[in-house]
This record gives C-alpha cells, structure tokens and sequence, in this order.
C-alpha cells in the first residue's frame, strides 16, 4: 500500500472517531448536572474578558460540553495521533485547536497561540500536558501569559460518575447522570518582575486547591 493510501485510510479513520467522540460527549453532556462554583476575584469571566484557561491534562474530556459557548477558544493539542483525534474533535464544539507540545513543536504552537491571542481568541491549555509529570505546571503557560498579558485562570473539574483510562496521567472519562463540579481559583497575573517557577508552584497549588474542592462537590450526595 502507498504511502499516500495510507495516510487517505489514517485520514478517514480519524475523522470517523471524532465525530463519535463528539457524540458521545454531547451525549453524556446533556445527561449531566453542571455546578460552577468561582473565587471572587475569577468573576472576570462573567464579563466575557479574554482570559488563559488552566485545567490538569487528565480533565479536558470534561470540558468540551460546557465550554461550546463560551466564545472563541483556541486549545492547544500535541502532535500525537491520539491528539489529531482532540484536534478533530474540537470543531465540533466550535473550539479551535493549535497543534505543538513541549516535546515537539512547542514554540511554533506558542507562536500561534499568541496570535490567536491578538484575534480575540481565549487560550486553554493543560499545564502538565502532554507527556507530565502529573499535576505540575510547567513554564509553557507563563511564558504564555507574559507575552499575551492575559490572567491565567486556573480551575478543575471532577464528575461524580466517570472512568479512568490506563495512561501517565489516569485520563478521566465522564459518563452519563452524574454531576459535574466546575470549579475556578484565583486568577494568576504573570509581571516579569516575578520569578517563573515560583508562579508555576502558585498555578499547581491554585490547580489542586481546584480540583480538590471538585471532587468534594462531586462526593457530596452521592
């Protein structure tokens, strides 16, 4: 088989399993119970302000539901082929994906982001994404929000009823007639008189806070 078939073959079978995935999420979306739940100083979001979206790599499947109208957002999503899926995947919910990781296009897909910044758009990322170590924030999204001057908003989300995938990071999966628990901490203002791993260990502790207080609302009622 030539090459050109087989990326015509690889091309269909992605394209087919975005659109299940897509389904699937709306499906259990419009079976679940959403709570928000936001730090004062977080209410920037209700005044619709560009801002950079934190979430641990491991939640982002919780997030393509209630995010589809939350305006312009460009995600960015590695260069794996289980990241073409992502990037197929979220057009459907009128998201944008930029490609590139720290492991592999990382300053071309900066570069994008960056733009995309200019054109208006909010910018989500995974801290710890794609490869970890889990649950720790690394320079990326500093370097990020300097050069964009846009707060990092850093927030988690757990559902009462999902599974866990056998990968580095324990990839959460939602399933249906569960809650889910939105939670956003404190906004994070990167100056460049401030050192950037002392803002990354502010964004990890303001994450896990986020997901803590979560996962805590997820078990209520249970």
């Amino acid at each position: 088989m030539s090459k050109k078939v087989r990326n015509k073959n690889k091309s269909w079978h992605y394209g087919l399993v975005s659109y299940l995935i897509a389904g699937y999420v709306y499906f259990v979306g419009f079976l679940t119970r959403f709570i928000y739940v936001k730090n004062k100083e977080s209410e920037i979001l209700d005044d619709n302000k560009q801002v950079i979206y934190a979430f641990w790599h491991n939640q982002q499947s919780f997030l393509l539901f209630p995010y589809r109208k939350r305006g312009k957002i460009s995600v960015l999503v590695s260069m794996s082929s289980d990241g073409e899926y992502i990037a197929r995947s979220l057009p459907k919910f009128k998201m944008k994906a930029t490609r590139g990781s720290s492991s592999k296009g990382g300053f071309s897909a900066l570069r994008g982001l960056i733009e995309d910044a200019k054109k208006g758009y909010n910018i989500a990322l995974t801290p710890d994404g794609p490869r970890g170590p889990i649950y720790i924030a690394t320079p990326g999204i500093i370097y990020l929000a300097s050069k964009t001057k846009l707060p990092i908003i850093p927030g988690a989300v757990d559902c009462s009823h999902k599974f866990h995938v056998n990968s580095w990071d324990k990839f959460q999966v939602p399933l249906p007639f569960g809650k889910c628990a939105i939670v956003y901490e404190k906004p994070l203002y990167v100056t460049p008189e401030k050192d950037i791993n002392e803002l990354c260990n502010i964004l990890t502790e303001r994450l896990n806070a986020a997901t803590q207080k979560a996962t805590e609302l997820c078990r209520k009622g249970k």
